[in-house]
């Protein structure tokens, strides 16, 4: 399980949007999988299988919390450094505001398909959800974040 434990804490991390909150994520979700390792069934992926628990379990965090819109202004503001490092970073905090933006359905796809760079099968898989809603989904989020940012100036 070694080499899940990177690609488990950044799905959380996407969907959190918090290190902390991420590791513990990982941590719950690791447990769940050695916890159900007998309900596993080999017929499908194992990362397929360990990624599903890790988007339930970020889901429900999300859920608890309910405080995933408004994260600007939460961060502190960086040190002044390159004009370009500064435009990046600013994007960068532009794109994750609007992704944090959006309902947690429609996240899950964002961060599974851009940020974990898996097939639409395999999403699928996770998601326990047939290919054509995955597809559907991820038109969907990707035109709200196109409209967020633009509305934000970012594009």
């Amino acid at each position: 399980m070694v080499r899940y434990q990177k690609p488990v804490f950044n799905v959380a991390l996407r969907m959190l949007h918090n290190p902390q909150d991420a590791l513990d994520i990982a941590q719950t979700t690791f447990l769940k999988a050695f916890e159900h390792l007998t309900d596993y069934d080999p017929s499908f992926k194992f990362y397929s299988w360990i990624y599903r628990i890790a988007v339930n379990e970020s889901l429900n965090a999300l859920g608890a919390r309910r405080t995933f819109v408004g994260i600007d202004g939460e961060e502190p503001d960086e040190a002044p450094g390159p004009e370009r490092q500064a435009e990046g970073d600013q994007g960068r905090r532009e794109i994750e505001a609007a992704l944090m933006g959006i309902s947690p359905e429609l996240r899950s796809v964002i961060v599974l398909r851009h940020f974990m760079d898996l097939s639409y099968q395999d999403m699928s898989d996770i998601l326990e959800v047939p290919e054509k809603t995955v597809k559907s989904r991820l038109y969907s989020a990707r035109q709200l974040l196109r409209d967020r940012l633009l509305r934000r100036g970012a594009l």
